[in-house]
């Protein structure tokens, strides 16, 4: 035991060397001669080589010490003896040294440097010259005494030593920070994405002379300097030649940089996972910044972004894994390559997969822009050519209209301009249509549920395609949709052989990513979509007859648009489902022909006879009549007036000769939707218009047989026309904007003769006239008020027809209530849409209203629990 303790303390020794901090040397025991001659060799060895305790005093100018006459035989004596002495080698015991010498006088410097401005660069800076000081005596005097091999071993030993110290004085969690921000830096302006971020920033231009443009057009990585180059061989060179002298210095500094970190043992793989984490940042940022809205097609950005990812990125990736990639020996393998050309190739799908991924984040903005932003759907193709790239874009787009389109803020209109964008553009990226069929779902849900879809989409159908062109939607009308459906027709009419086309080579089975029910005959075709949002056409045949209605009752004579239409739209529901609207149409055509013949019988063009006591120079009122088939035209909202004695007994007259002409069939007069061509002779001016026949009506009861001017009050002209309130108060107010008449109190008009002059308008007793302006802006009012007293009185009149069908449904509430006993809103709301044929068409809200008005009039009462009872 006694033998083996010593060997097995040199051993220890050997492994885990101790740490001197102070200033004792080990020392020879030995007492003879050649043992003394050995402790003095060490002493003089180690006096030269120990560093003497400066701190970050004089570092850089630190003057090794000169070396003694005995130093060369000491060393070289220490050298020659090292493999046969038990202690410490003197290479050891410098190792030793750094150490102690390092933590004594550079530790807590370093670790305060981490918290400055520009701390990676003081630090590099500074353990350059700690690396000189401590290795220039061992690269001097202590390995040339050893062989080459043993040279290697030992310079590898200390330098792994020296990294270990540093490792441990500065933790990479805190220098890891300092290095990104500094990488970054550089490879901002070594990529080219600086020079495109000022082009954002800098939206006008500045005018270089010819010699500079030429410099910068011939180095660039601009995607529009790159796309409006007409030469592919100048394209080829603008990212590979000429680079600027800004990209030159950044490149040196960045590669001087990870020189000096290798060298001071910041380098390596940890370096290395710093730099690919930039260079994965940059590759998003760069394509941020060079394709943001750059949406034009046809589109070249992919060619663009693998020409940047091989000539730019790759290049600046191999400088660098040249320097980080080195062995611990300092040699590398004559054939190894960093960077091989299957990296270049996955570095571009990724960068083609952060496009895809920008694009996707732009599609809503890009459908809004489409047709112009047509070139970004080609970059979606690479992207959506994956199920999880097909994932992602089909489940970000929805959740972006959500945000900003579904919802109330967001017109009809403007809904179905975005849908029908999303049909044409989803059509160009997948034409099998599994992509649109998972975006228009939650629309067409959306769609539904608004009120006035099936009004916009109709609307749209009969507008005039002539107002199609240079613009998609205006106010409430979305005027593409009647070229829309010319063109769908004509594209059907060239190829419509179904979905499964037996004769097709070219056919290809849905993706696997399809939905159960996807069907993609429903989206394909943007008419064939919008109408089949509702299960049935129902509801498109009823807006298209109450919307036809409507355009035949104008004083028109050509209805060449909605006889296009409605054959068009006869393609696609058949000819039963349009019947009425057909038979609508014949009834206008057959009119002129009626109109004609019943005028030429009855003699009402024709000026009364010369000798009648009560005849005049002027001709009897021209009238002419639209009959209409009252079983298939859509019900009318009429208002109920008397019309003037003259024109009931043109009436009278034209339907004696229709009942003549057409027996068992006679006519009702609906006054309400007829315009009249009037002429006001007033004294200073005579005004003429086309106006309803409600407005006629009451102006007419201004007139006076003795020519004086009479006043009369809405309440007054009601009683005598039988007319509503409301409406009489519509008409006056119209003819106050037309300056015809004039309110002299409230709800009280006459006829305003000659206009007042400025003086008249004089306000008060100032003497201040009233300018041009001021009635031009009192005539607006009045106007606006005219449009809203009619807008109230079309309301009072829907709401009274509405309460009158309502009455209707009277019988069946009462025999409900007289048999089951009191039931609350809800109940008979569910047993009238049971027992009434077709279901029951009102609301709950206007079944409310309704009980409420009988409940005071006292044939209802609610009792116990808000249950309806019949009063006994």
């Amino acid at each position: 035991m006694a033998t083996t303790l010593p060997n097995r303390r040199r051993i220890f020794a050997t492994v885990f060397p101790p740490v001197q901090l102070d200033d004792a040397k080990p020392r020879p025991t030995a007492r003879d001669a050649e043992q003394a001659t050995g402790e003095r060799a060490w002493l003089v060895a180690t006096k030269f080589l120990s560093i003497p305790d400066q701190g970050f005093r004089g570092i850089e100018n630190y003057v090794p010490k000169a070396p003694g006459r005995e130093l060369n035989d000491a060393l070289a004596y220490l050298a020659a003896g090292a493999a046969d002495r038990e202690e410490w080698s003197i290479y050891e015991w410098y190792g030793s040294e750094m150490r102690r010498h390092f933590y004594r006088n550079f530790k807590v410097g370093l670790v305060k440097l981490l918290d400055q401005p520009n701390g990676l660069r003081k630090i590099v800076y500074c353990l350059q010259l700690i690396r000189k000081i401590y290795f220039a005596p061992l690269m001097e005097y202590l390995l040339p005494l050893l062989g080459v091999v043993e040279q290697e071993k030992v310079f590898v030993q200390r330098r792994r030593g020296f990294h270990l110290m540093i490792a441990y004085t500065l933790p990479w969690q805190r220098v890891s920070p300092l290095l990104t921000r500094e990488l970054m830096t550089h490879a901002v302006t070594i990529l080219g994405i600086d020079t495109l971020e000022e082009e954002e920033d800098d939206d006008s231009a500045v005018e270089e002379d010819e010699d500079s443009m030429e410099v910068d057009r011939r180095h660039s990585v601009s995607y529009q300097a790159w796309r409006d180059e007409p030469s592919a061989e100048v394209r080829m060179q603008m990212m590979t030649e000429g680079e600027d002298t800004r990209v030159t210095a950044a490149r040196e500094r960045l590669l001087s940089l990870f020189n000096d970190l290798e060298l001071v043992g910041l380098g390596g793989v940890r370096a290395q996972k710093v730099f690919a984490s930039v260079m994965n940042t940059m590759m998003t940022e760069f394509i941020r910044a060079a394709y943001s809205g750059q949406w034009e097609g046809p589109s070249k950005v992919s060619q663009h972004l693998r020409h940047w990812v091989e000539n730019v990125y790759a290049r600046l990736a191999v400088q660098v894994l040249a320097i980080i990639n080195v062995p611990e020996s300092g040699t590398k393998e004559a054939d190894r390559l960093d960077v091989k050309l299957s990296d270049v190739e996955k570095w571009q799908e990724i960068g083609l997969s952060r496009l895809g991924a920008l694009r996707t984040g732009e599609l809503f903005d890009i459908i809004v822009e489409w047709p112009a932003s047509s070139g970004a759907i080609d970059d979606l193709r690479h992207f959506t050519a994956h199920p999880a790239g097909r994932f992602q874009a089909t489940h970000s787009f929805s959740a972006v209209l959500d945000h900003r389109l579904l919802h109330p803020g967001a017109s009809t209109v403007e809904i179905l301009q975005v849908y029908i964008s999303i049909i044409r553009a989803f059509n160009l990226l997948d034409p099998k249509g599994v992509l649109l069929d998972r975006i228009a779902r939650p629309i067409r849900r959306y769609l539904r549920d608004r009120p006035d879809t099936v009004k916009v989409i109709v609307g749209g159908l009969m507008a005039d395609p002539a107002d199609a062109h240079g613009q998609t939607g205006s106010g409430d009308t979305l005027v593409e949709l009647s070229a829309e459906l010319t063109k769908a027709h004509q594209t059907s009419m060239r190829s419509d052989r179904g979905e499964l086309d037996w004769d097709d080579m070219n056919w290809m089975p849905d993706p696997v990513d399809a939905a159960p029910d996807y069907r993609k005959s429903k989206t394909s075709d943007v008419i064939g979509s919008l109408i089949s949002l509702f299960d049935s056409k129902e509801a498109f045949v009823k807006e298209m007859q109450r919307m036809l209605a409507d355009r035949l009752l104008q004083r028109r004579t050509d209805f060449d648009q909605e006889m296009s239409v409605l054959e068009l739209l006869k393609l696609r529901f058949g000819d039963n489902a349009l019947q009425a609207c057909e038979v609508m149409m014949r009834d206008i055509f057959d009119s002129r022909r009626v109109d004609a013949v019943v005028r030429n019988d009855q003699d009402l063009t024709r000026k009364p006879a010369a000798s009648t006591p009560s005849s005049n120079d002027e001709d009897i009122p021209e009238l002419h009549a639209k009959i209409l088939s009252h079983f298939f035209w859509p019900e009318i909202q009429e208002q109920d007036f008397n019309v003037p004695e003259e024109i009931a007994e043109l009436q009278q007259r034209y339907a004696d000769g229709f009942a003549s002409l057409k027996q068992s069939r006679k006519l009702t007069w609906l006054n309400g939707l007829g315009q009249v061509t009037i002429e006001l002779d007033l004294e200073d001016r005579v005004f003429v218009d086309e106006v309803s026949t409600w407005q006629a009506t009451v102006i007419y009861a201004f007139n006076s047989p003795s020519g004086d001017t009479i006043s009369k009050s809405a309440n007054e002209l009601a009683e005598e026309l039988d007319m509503s309130v409301v409406l009489v108060r519509s008409a006056c107010l119209f003819w106050v904007s037309k300056r015809i008449l004039a309110e002299v109190q409230r709800d009280t008009f006459r006829v305003l003769e000659v206009l007042p002059n400025e003086e008249d308008e004089a306000v008060g007793g100032t003497g201040v006239s009233a300018t041009d302006d001021n009635a031009g802006d009192a005539s607006a009012d009045s106007a606006a008020a005219a449009e809203a007293a009619a807008a109230a009185a079309a309301k009072e009149s829907a709401e009274a027809a509405a309460m009158e069908k309502m009455n209707l449904y009277w019988q069946f509430i009462m025999g409900m209530l007289t048999n089951q006993g009191a039931m609350p809103l809800q109940r008979i709301v569910m047993m009238l849409k049971i027992a009434v044929p077709g279901g029951f068409p009102f609301s709950n809200e206007e079944l409310r209203e309704f009980l409420a008005g009988m409940v005071a009039k006292g044939k209802l009462e609610i009792v116990s629990g808000g249950n309806y009872k019949i009063v006994q």
